[in-house]
Order: C-alpha cells, then sequence, then structure tokens
C-alpha cells in the first residue's frame, strides 16, 4: 500500500471518527436523564473493555506488550479516557454550554503546538492560521446563547481537559512506533474500566442497587451504552489511533471541532433544535478551517489541489495493525 493511500484512508478514519463524536453528545443526553454521570461512564467502558476482548478473542487481534515500555502506553490511559472525561465533565458543570465549547475547541491548537515541540513537526503559518479560524468557528456558533455565570475552578478544569486531550494526542502519536493502534486502545479502555467503576461506586455511595437499578431496565440507556461503547469509544478511539500512527498531530487533531458541526446538525435534525445564521457561518468556518490544515501541498510546501494527498509526518511508525490484524 502506498503512503499516499495509507494517508487517505487515515483522513478518512479521522472524519469518521469525529462524526461518531459529534453524535456521541446526543446519546450521553438520552443516558443522563436515568443514570449518573460516573453510572454511565462506568458501564460505557467497562462494556467497550469487554468488546475489546472479544475482539482479542476472535484471534485477528493480538496484544504483545512484552519488551515494551508499558509506562508510557499508561501514561496514554490515564490522559484520555479518565483525566479528560473527568476535567470536561465537572468543567461543563460549572460553566455555560458556549464557554466550554469554545475552550474545548482549543484542544487542535495546543495539539499543534506540542507537535512542533515535543515531536519536532513542521507546520506551515497557513496551517496555524486555518487551525486558529476552526477555533473562531467554534466561537461563532456559540454567540447568542446564555454566557452565563464564570466559575475559575471549571475554567481550570476545562483546561485541564484541553491539555489530557493534547498531551494524549502528542503521545499517541510519538508511542504508535512502539504499539499498535488497537494495543493503545485497549490498554486506554482497560484503565477507564477500572477508574470509571471506582468512581461510580462513590458516586452510588453504597446504594449500588438504586443506582444501576433504573438505567439497566431502560431499553434507552442500553440503546445509548451500545453506541457510546461500540461505536463511540472501540470504533472511534481506534480510528483515531490508527489515523496518529500515519499522520501529523496538526492534521488529526483539526478534526476535534468537526464534532461541533455534527452535534448542531444532530440536535437540529433529531432534536428540533434552532438553527441560527450563527451556526450557518461557525459551521462553515470550522468546515473551512479543517480543509485548510489538510490541504494538499507541492514540494515547494505551498498549497496546491494537484498534487497528493499530504506531505508525509514523521517516517510513520510502520504498519498500526498487528500481527493478527492484517
Amino acid at each position: 500500500m502506498q503512503r499516499s493511500k495509507i494517508e487517505r484512508i487515515s483522513l478518512l478514519l479521522t472524519l469518521l471518527g469525529n462524526v461518531i463524536f459529534g453524535f456521541s453528545f446526543l446519546f450521553s443526553k438520552q443516558a443522563l436523564t436515568v443514570a449518573a454521570p460516573f453510572v454511565l461512564l462506568a458501564v460505557r467502558f467497562t462494556a467497550a473493555f469487554l468488546l475489546m476482548n472479544v475482539l482479542v478473542l476472535t484471534g485477528k487481534f493480538k496484544i504483545s506488550l512484552k519488551g515494551k515500555n508499558v509506562r508510557l502506553l499508561l501514561l496514554l490511559g490515564i490522559l484520555q479516557p479518565f483525566l479528560y472525561f473527568i476535567c470536561e465533565s465537572y468543567g461543563i458543570r460549572l460553566l455555560s454550554t458556549s464557554f466550554t465549547g469554545t475552550i474545548i475547541a482549543l484542544v487542535p491548537v495546543a495539539s499543534l503546538v506540542l507537535g512542533i515541540l515535543l515531536l519536532g513537526e513542521k507546520v506551515r503559518p497557513f496551517q496555524t492560521l486555518c487551525a486558529l479560524a476552526s477555533v473562531a468557528g467554534v466561537f461563532l456558533t456559540t454567540l447568542g446563547q446564555d454566557s452565563g455565570s464564570f466559575s475559575w475552578l471549571g475554567f481550570g478544569l476545562l483546561v485541564g481537559a484541553v491539555l489530557a486531550a493534547a498531551v494524549f494526542t502528542v503521545l499517541s502519536r510519538k508511542i504508535s512506533r512502539q504499539f499498535t493502534a488497537f494495543e493503545r486502545t485497549y490498554v486506554m479502555f482497560a484503565l477507564g474500566c477500572a477508574a470509571f467503576v471506582a468512581m461510580a461506586l462513590v458516586e452510588c455511595r453504597g446504594d449500588i442497587p438504586g443506582m444501576l437499578l433504573a438505567p439497566l431496565l431502560d431499553a434507552g440507556f442500553w440503546t445509548s451504552v451500545l453506541f457510546l461503547a461500540g461505536a463511540s469509544s472501540v470504533g472511534a478511539f481506534l480510528m483515531l489511533n490508527y489515523a496518529l500512527t500515519y499522520l501529523d498531530v496538526a492534521k488529526v487533531s483539526i478534526f476535534a471541532n468537526i464534532t461541533t458541526v455534527i452535534s448542531i446538525l444532530a440536535g437540529v435534525l433529531i432534536l428540533r433544535e434552532s438553527f441560527g445564521i450563527y451556526q450557518v457561518l461557525g459551521s462553515a468556518v470550522i468546515i473551512a478551517g479543517v480543509y485548510g490544515v489538510n490541504r494538499p501541498v507541492r514540494k515547494d510546501g505551498e498549497p496546491t489541489g494537484k498534487e497528493n494527498l499530504l506531505e508525509s509526518g514523521e517516517n510513520g511508525a510502520g504498519s498500526a495493525l498487528g500481527p493478527g490484524e492484517r
């Protein structure tokens, strides 16, 4: 398989993964009507981890960690999903939706900066401008919403979420030479399962049957869990980790703001929410920014629509597929 083809596949998987993430807000909103936040996260990542083990049992996916630097892999799992979800969940409670959306939209910019500093990746000024434009697009979509009250604690938590997501993206790219996409995702969910089950037990305060009975008897809750665990966890994170094997951090992380566009469309089409001019303009700016960061380039570094898809990042880590995944 030629590198340009691998990069095209990686871009497609990145887009698809973030489209799935965009719909996850809808399913999370539905599930949270009957389940406490950490109960939902515990059930979600337990189901996702079980699904990963089912994939291992098929023999098509393998885990081989012997002789590898597992500490970096464990750090990856601590950053995402644990720290990111903790910081985001509590930050959202303390700040308005509009402010939250704008802060979280800084993840691609933070990832871009860390990619330059820690991985030595090359980013063109045009790409930087497009990344900033994408953040501005997210800000546009929030105009007209209630600004609410400000909380320094909430702000700090959201900054923590941004840093956790950015460091996760860079670290996944860095260790992709050593660990397959499946291995990275497997350990992420193992840690997520253990951590969120523990936090759910604390949240239940000993009343485990009372906290679990209503969600487990609700068909809508299980529909949401199937999507969140299967598509949004196993599917989307596998796609993201695979893409980070072959694409620069900036090119992968910028797609995160596409989730804003998808969540808006899902709200309009499914929940019949309003869709104003700011949402239209903001969505257009986000899409333009994502395209600008990933726009084809000529050998002299100038954008073009005529050459192959991408200039390559680091010599990419070999195949992201393990011996049993081909």
